[in-house]
């Protein structure tokens, strides 16, 4: 038995130093570079609202208030929906104001993105009461699994 764990050592000992015995190139062959892409998306600094290519942040979209050509509020972003490109279709704007609101969806053609500084800034056509007067934006979820507790 102490032969056999000898001997496992002496392999193991053997197998380390040869993986570790590599030798550089020689200095006037330069070292081949292997191919490796790289899957940062560019742009991946933030300024406000935005990145360095100018995106907009989602996070930046949600909340944000929607203003008409006078600059009044006119409902604000609480939901967003891409097609399977990521090209956003639907946004869901509460509108309403202080007697009660409620969710209405537009097409995201309906809404003009721009800057103003580093913040986005989100205009539309659409006024108040033709924002009022579309149907109640209907959530229509799938609900996560819900896992049974063991007994």
């Amino acid at each position: 038995m102490v032969l056999k764990h000898t001997l496992l050592a002496a392999v193991f000992t053997g197998i380390a130093a040869t993986a570790s015995a590599q030798t550089a190139p020689p200095a006037n062959h330069p070292v081949p570079q292997t191919a490796t892409t790289d899957n940062r998306a560019s742009g991946s600094e933030s300024t406000g609202d935005f990145n360095a290519r100018g995106d907009v942040s989602a996070n930046a979209l949600i909340g944000a208030k929607v203003r008409n050509a006078n600059n009044e509020t006119v409902g604000s972003v609480r939901d967003l929906y891409a097609d399977s490109s990521g090209n956003i279709k639907t946004v869901v704007l509460s509108v309403g104001g202080f007697f009660g609101s409620k969710d209405v969806a537009v097409k995201w053609t309906d809404i003009q993105q721009s800057r103003d500084g580093n913040s986005v800034k989100l205009t539309t056509d659409l006024g108040k009461d033709p924002l009022n007067s579309l149907p109640d934006y209907k959530y229509d979820r799938r609900e996560p699994n819900q896992a049974t507790a063991p007994k």
